[in-house]
């Protein structure tokens, strides 16, 4: 399958001269639609033809010397000189940065590597076929790559997922622990850096047959994009075919035309009372923003809050147990994620929704 939509993109590439966002979209229309972009490109880049259609590379020019000199804002001009090469060699280049998880910027001729954590419209619409009854999983903060994971409970939550014959998981963000985040982190954690998480996770993270992992990035995902420029979210979603990267922060999924989900992972901290912040969140928001059903990360919470300004809202949960800072903090830590039963009816307008949420009360020290 991959050989044959691998040739038929380089016949369409090489041979038409077909733009790169018309090749994705007959590409997948053609051999279906969980193919990526990045695989798209980087199928035709190691293709043979790729240098014979082109120029052949200057020697001077590399990913890593191109992310040096895009430390600081460049003019597209000014980087064709330096390195030699023509302006869609160096576009091609900058393309595969952005598909190894840079944020690189181009705006008015200029590029630079991007350090702040920019804010996006993440609008994502599911294929609906009818169904009346939608399950779905959600889990959020699984802190991967902290010492106090529980990879071993999130492989059950997924377990469980295939038992209830679920084919969907929404994670919440903060699915790694991320990288300088406060004095004294690096002592907490096993995996240093952004590259050594993004691989930790797309070699550890559950895998089953038939579930599809759609998740948003939180703050100590972010660490990576503030410390290097770097986006784990694009890594993650490159590698594994079964995790879908819906973007930073937030992003709305319309699981049918009239029945929509946010996924938030916002910045304040934990309150008082458990429904609090979930409260003055939903109070911010005006009529034509509000979601159907409403899924808060970061809290490391658990809570449903049915029919809230006519939202059902929840606060998503953990998979880290209760860290050393937390407990200085007393703050607790509800482990544990969420199987969801959502009723709409022909039109796909939502008529009920009930939450399951799995707990773990023991969790499992140094589970790395």
């Amino acid at each position: 399958m991959t050989i044959m939509w691998t040739e038929r993109a380089a016949t369409l590439k090489f041979d038409n001269n077909i733009s790169w966002n018309d090749l994705y979209d007959t590409i997948r229309k053609e051999f279906g639609s969980e193919i990526k972009d990045s695989a798209i490109r980087g199928r035709l880049r190691n293709h043979p033809r790729y240098k014979q259609n082109d120029e052949v590379m200057a020697s001077t020019i590399t990913n890593s010397n191109l992310l040096e000199m895009l430390k600081k804002e460049r003019s597209v001009d000014e980087l064709i000189e330096k390195f030699n090469v023509s302006k869609k060699i160096l576009l091609a280049y900058v393309e595969d940065l952005k598909d190894s998880g840079y944020q690189i910027v181009e705006a008015n001729g200029m590029i630079k590597l991007c350090n702040m954590v920019l804010q996006e419209d993440n609008t994502h619409v599911n294929k609906w076929t009818g169904e009346r009854i939608i399950k779905f999983g959600v889990v959020s903060d699984t802190h991967i790559c902290s010492k106090d994971q529980q990879l071993t409970e999130l492989e059950k939550f997924y377990d469980v997922l295939v038992q209830e014959e679920i084919d969907t998981c929404y994670h919440a963000g903060d699915i790694t622990e991320g990288v300088n985040m406060r004095m004294g982190h690096e002592y907490e954690i096993f995996k240093h850096g952004v590259d050594d998480q993004a691989e930790y996770v797309i070699k550890k993270y559950p895998l089953r047959a038939g579930i599809c992992t759609k998740f948003i990035t939180g703050n100590h995902d972010h660490s990576g994009i503030k410390s290097a420029g770097t986006d784990i979210g694009l890594r993650i979603g490159r590698d594994r075919e079964d995790m879908v990267y819906l973007g930073k922060q937030s992003a709305r999924v319309m699981i049918t035309p009239n029945c929509s989900l946010d996924l938030v992972h916002p910045l304040d901290g934990a309150s008082y009372a458990l429904s609090y912040s979930t409260q003055k969140y939903i109070d911010s928001l005006s009529g034509g923003q509000k979601p159907n059903i409403l899924f808060i990360g970061h809290h490391h919470k658990a809570m449903y809050l049915p029919e809230y300004r006519n939202i059902h809202a929840f606060e998503a949960g953990t998979f880290q147990a209760q860290t050393a800072w937390m407990r200085g903090k007393r703050l607790a830590a509800h482990v544990g994620g969420w199987v969801v039963t959502v009723h709409v009816d022909a039109d796909g307008t939502i008529t009920r929704c009930s939450g399951e949420f799995i707990p773990v009360y023991k969790t499992i020290k140094d589970d790395y």
